[in-house]
């Protein structure tokens, strides 16, 4: 079975090319930012019509394509790849039932349910990575790409003939919402806004865990499966991680989901209630990062001993010091998320800076780079969690020696 590690690498694999995607724009804008920023007003005009017009942002928008389309290319692989290991875990339940086993690559019904599956993802990946639906926020307001690339020129433009200073300050705040914004997607859906490597990141995930539920449902009917155990994962949310690694009949399991009290299989009762506030997460839904397994009950021996399980709760309550405030180790990945987030939205800033030649601002992206990336390490350090280093890198990102920043 594919583990959170793995789908960690296969998910960032797709993000890394929409970051790809998102730095050839910030490399595009930055460039005509420079030669801007060195022409008279008529000539800046001339160049702006040129950039307008004369497919620069088209380019862009074939870029952004190319690599949607080798993202939606890998969707099938990464699909059938997961069913495949993931359907062996289930193979001692049909030897125990003496049903026979057929392997994914002679399962003509399991590979049409993933393909269908996957094919829901492809469409939805093509729906949130339209030109039209891709933008910024800037100003505290969203614009779309072309409206972004149209309105960065045209202030450009209009600040070229107040003198450098001018153009240097003015240009300097949007570069920072610009990077700081990230390419963003609108949630078709819901109409939020959304960083468009977090939808893909997210996305991905919640489908792969899609997969899993619906697959070893039809695994479980076909061998009788009478129950459930629920994965077990480091530091999950304090509404879960009571109810993680336990196994419930399926009746008891309905229960939990729809937000009773449940009993599981060795007479203990749990709800995912825990505040007592008459709301509930369900397992494996909302973003929750556990999976849900048919079993037989009393012949698949829980993966997690009581010892064990209670173990990984009182680690995550015992927690970890930072800045005079305790945490949870829970609470720490959530401060890990964060820091991550603000170390990429700079490094974007550096690239755009570096790509317009305003050397200042990239001074400032690197000092701020530096002092959260220590903060990164230190936080990772005090609580022993572990780091995520691929979710620091940037694509495009070097960073600029001291001597050639002045």
């Amino acid at each position: 079975m594919i583990n959170e590690s793995q789908i960690e690498f296969l998910t960032e694999r797709l993000v890394e090319r929409i970051n790809k995607a998102n730095i050839f724009f910030y490399k595009k804008i930055g460039s005509a930012l420079r030669q801007i920023k060195e022409l008279t007003p008529s000539q800046a005009h001339q160049l702006v019509q040129v950039l307008k017009y004369g497919g620069a942002y088209d380019e862009i928008v074939r870029q952004i394509a190319k690599y949607t389309d080798l993202n939606i290319q890998d969707i099938d692989n990464i699909f059938n790849s997961y069913a495949k290991r993931d359907q062996l875990f289930y193979e001692k339940f049909y030897k125990y039932r003496n049903i026979p086993f057929v392997p994914f690559a002679e399962n003509t019904a399991l590979k049409m349910q993933t393909m269908a599956l996957a094919n829901i993802v492809k469409n939805e990946m093509y729906n949130y990575t339209r030109a039209n639906l891709l933008g910024f926020t800037i100003n505290g307001e969203f614009m779309n790409l072309k409206d972004t690339y149209n309105y960065v020129l045209d202030e450009a433009l209009l600040n070229i003939s107040q003198g450098k200073e001018t153009f240097d300050s003015s240009m300097r705040r949007i570069l920072k919402d610009i990077g700081g914004s990230g390419l963003k997607t609108v949630d078709y859906k819901s109409g939020r806004k959304v960083r468009l490597d977090s939808t893909v990141r997210m996305h991905l995930k919640s489908e792969l865990r899609e997969l899993h539920n619906e697959l070893q449902k039809i695994y479980g009917e076909e061998f009788g499966a009478d129950g459930v155990e629920i994965s077990v994962h480091e530091n999950p949310a304090d509404d879960h991680e009571n109810v993680q690694g336990r196994q419930f009949s399926n009746e008891e399991f309905n229960k939990l989901q729809n937000g009773g009290v449940a009993i599981d299989y060795k007479g203990k009762a749990y709800s995912l209630d825990h505040d007592d506030n008459g709301s509930h997460r369900p397992i494996s839904e909302m973003n929750c990062y556990h999976y849900i397994f048919s079993i037989v009950l009393g012949v698949s021996k829980p993966t997690y001993t009581d010892e064990e399980l209670q173990k990984k709760i009182d680690d995550n309550n015992k927690g970890f010091e930072l800045d005079g405030k305790h945490y949870s180790l829970y609470e720490g990945t959530q401060l890990q998320r964060q820091l991550e987030r603000a170390i990429r939205e700079q490094k974007d800033i550096q690239i755009l800076a570096k790509s317009s030649g305003d050397m200042e601002l990239v001074g400032t992206a690197q000092s701020n780079i530096t002092k959260l990336t220590q903060k990164y390490k230190e936080l990772s350090q005090v609580s022993g969690l572990p780091t995520k280093m691929k979710r620091l890198t940037v694509s495009g990102y070097k960073r600029v020696a001291k001597s050639k920043l002045k």
